[in-house]
């Protein structure tokens, strides 16, 4: 797919284009050709029939079909309609890669709209079976690990912080090593909630997997709806974040849509628990006045 230049993109109910983008590398070369030609041209596909799209593309119908049922619609009626619905409305916002030679206000605008559009990409594409699932599991935990490698480190020490203030036993764990042998000593009854971006991570395989032979509840939070790690998860909850911003390898945004998600459920968790989460909170408070 392209992802560089520039072009007014929808942000409200963006859900074809974000099931496509993080879908984007499971599908065979033939489908990507399909998801690009979605991508780059979503106003045509509307009026396009099956054999003129396929023709167009320079490929089978049936791959057509194909590539519409890996984005989760029954065929090309249903993306058509999806995609449709989510014109109606448009907010546009602008998609470009960051320059040298940008200034720091044209920077700023970059990556504000970028993070903007990752939260609603995220909003259209995270399931909310699996959120409910998550924040069940949550609840009832006797304590919850976090888990997250490189740039998820830092979500991941957010995360076990927001939720240890709520009074829900949590805990960080960072070294891969560390991770595989804390994993390996959960009660059946806690969670094992590891983030990452790729959803490639071998160290947290590893950990998943240690956690799977305790019979701890494992949750991922990834950016990729077909990646490795989601066969090790119990729960898997996918967020949607471009990948711009040419200086970095993995993309900024995913970062907000990721933290956006761990606010979601710190929130849902405290309302369902809100006695609880009230006097957690206020006596904490007491205790640091006290002392500051």
């Amino acid at each position: 797919m392209d992802q560089g230049g520039s072009g007014d993109l929808t942000i409200v109910a963006e859900g074809v284009l974000a099931r496509l983008r993080s879908v984007y590398e499971s599908l065979s070369e033939a489908e990507q050709r399909v998801a690009a030609f979605i991508a780059d041209a979503p106003d045509q596909i509307v009026y396009l029939p099956v054999k003129a799209l396929a023709e167009r593309i320079g490929v089978s119908e049936a791959t057509v079909i194909r590539c519409c049922r890996s984005l989760g619609y029954r065929g090309l009626r249903d993306l058509k309609l999806a995609l449709a619905a989510e014109t109606v409305t448009p907010i546009q916002v602008t998609r470009e890669q960051v320059a040298p030679t940008d200034s720091v206000a044209e920077i700023t605008r970059k990556i504000l709209h970028s993070d903007i559009q990752a939260i609603a990409d995220t909003l259209a594409v995270i399931d909310p079976d699996a959120l409910e699932q998550a924040v069940a599991a949550m609840l009832t935990a006797s304590k919850i690990e976090f888990y997250g490698i490189g740039s998820s480190i830092p979500v991941a020490m957010d995360a076990a912080y927001r939720f240890l203030r709520i009074g829900v036993p949590s805990a960080v764990v960072t070294d891969p090593y560390m991770q595989m042998i804390a994993a390996a000593q959960l009660p059946s009854d806690a969670v094992a909630f590891a983030i990452s971006h790729s959803g490639h991570s071998t160290d947290i395989i590893n950990a998943l997997r240690a956690a799977h032979d305790t019979g701890a509840t494992r949750i991922l939070l990834t950016s990729h709806a077909n990646a490795p790690l989601n066969s090790y998860a119990d729960i898997r909850l996918v967020t949607a974040a471009r990948a711009t911003m040419m200086l970095h390898g993995e993309t900024l945004a995913s970062r907000i849509a990721h933290m956006s998600v761990i606010d979601a459920l710190n929130v849902a968790v405290s309302v369902r628990q809100l006695d609880k989460t009230l006097d957690v909170m206020t006596r904490a408070s007491v205790f640091i006045s006290e002392r500051f």
